[in-house]
C-alpha cells in the first residue's frame, strides 16, 4: 500500500487511494480497523469510483489525536482530511460497524458533500437498549460490550505480550473471515494490534459512541439530510450461530439477541425517505469481507 499522510490540525492521519480522478467514495471502518482489511476491497471499488480509504487518529500509521473521540470530533476530522485533498465531488461514504456512526454525523454535518450512504452492520446510536431488553446473563453473551476484551489486549500489548496477541489474533476477525490476505496485509494488521494506541483509541471512541450526552440528534430521524440511505445487515441464521458458538448462548437466547440488533440497525431507515435494505446472506458482522460481491453490487446499483 502507498500509505500518504496530511495534518488535519489535531495530527497527521494516514490514507491511501485508488483509481483516478476527483474522490467519490469514501470508506469509514469499524472499530479499532486499520487500512490492511479494506485494501482488497477498496482496490477492487476503484473500478468504478475513486476510493478514499483512511485511518481515523490513533488507528494504524495515523498520529493519535488529543481531541474527545466524539462522533463530531471524527467527522470534522474526515471534513479536514478531504479539503486537504482538494476534495470537490459529492460522496458516497461506505461505512462499517462502528464507523456508521460516524458517517451519519458526517452526513448531518455536511450534508452537501454526501451523495448517499451505504451501511455495512451500522452502530446504532441507541446501541445501549441491548442493556435495557436483555438480562445481564445475555448481555454478557451477547458479544456486545467491547470493553473487556479491548481492555485485556491493551494490558497484554503493555506487557510485552503482543507476540502472543498476534498469534491469537490470527484466529480472530478479521482473519477468522477472510485467509486471502497479502503478507503485506497480514503484516500492517498485526502490527496495528500489537501497539497499545490502537486499544486505548478504540476505548476512547467506544466509550463516546455510547455516551447519550455527546450523541445529540444521532438518535432520531430529525434533521438528517435529505439522501438516500442503503443498508446492508447480516444474516440472522448465521449470526444466531456465532452468537451461540462464542458466547455460549442457547438457540433462544441468540435469537433474542439478533432480534434486538435486526431492530436497532433497522432504525437508520426512518432517516431517509430513500432507503433500502439488503441481507447478506453470506455474512455475520464482517460483511465487507464475506459478502463482498454484494457490497459491489450494491454501490455499482
Amino acid at each position: 500500500m502507498e500509505i500518504n499522510k496530511v495534518s488535519v490540525g489535531t495530527g497527521e492521519l494516514a490514507y491511501c487511494t485508488f483509481g483516478a480522478g476527483k474522490i467519490d467514495l469514501v470508506i469509514e471502518m469499524g472499530l479499532g480497523a486499520v487500512m490492511g482489511e479494506w485494501r482488497q476491497l477498496a482496490q477492487r471499488l476503484s473500478e468504478n469510483y475513486t476510493v478514499l480509504l483512511y485511518e481515523r487518529a490513533g488507528y494504524g500509521s495515523s498520529d493519535p489525536s488529543p481531541a474527545e473521540r466524539t462522533p463530531k470530533n471524527i467527522a470534522w476530522e474526515l471534513h479536514e482530511l478531504l479539503e486537504a485533498l482538494g476534495h470537490e465531488n459529492k460522496i458516497t461514504l461506505l461505512a462499517h460497524s462502528q464507523g456508521g456512526l460516524y458517517a451519519q454525523q458526517f452526513a448531518r454535518c455536511y450534508p452537501e458533500l454526501v451523495e448517499r450512504l451505504v451501511l455495512l452492520d451500522p452502530l446504532s446510536p441507541r446501541d445501549n437498549e441491548f442493556r435495557v431488553r436483555l438480562t445481564r446473563s445475555e448481555f454478557k453473551k451477547s458479544g456486545v460490550d467491547k470493553t473487556g476484551g479491548l481492555r485485556l489486549n491493551l494490558l497484554l500489548v503493555r506487557l510485552h505480550l503482543g507476540w502472543l496477541l498476534r498469534r491469537i489474533m490470527r484466529t480472530a476477525p478479521p482473519f477468522y473471515y477472510c485467509d486471502g490476505f497479502s503478507e503485506e496485509e497480514t503484516k500492517y494488521i498485526l502490527a496495528a494490534v500489537s501497539r497499545p494506541q490502537t486499544y486505548e483509541t478504540a476505548l476512547r471512541e467506544y466509550a463516546a459512541a455510547h455516551d447519550e450526552r455527546l450523541l445529540g440528534e444521532l438518535a432520531s430521524p430529525e434533521g438528517f439530510p435529505s439522501i438516500p440511505l442503503v443498508l446492508i445487515t447480516h444474516d440472522s441464521g448465521i449470526e444466531e450461530q456465532e452468537i451461540c458458538q462464542f458466547g455460549g448462548a442457547s438457540e433462544e437466547e441468540a435469537q433474542k439477541i439478533e432480534t434486538v440488533w435486526q431492530e436497532l440497525m433497522g432504525e437508520y431507515l426512518s432517516c431517509s425517505p430513500d432507503g433500502t435494505h439488503h441481507r447478506a446472506e453470506h455474512s455475520s458482522h464482517y460483511i465487507h469481507l464475506t459478502d463482498p460481491e454484494l457490497v459491489c453490487k450494491v454501490l455499482a446499483g
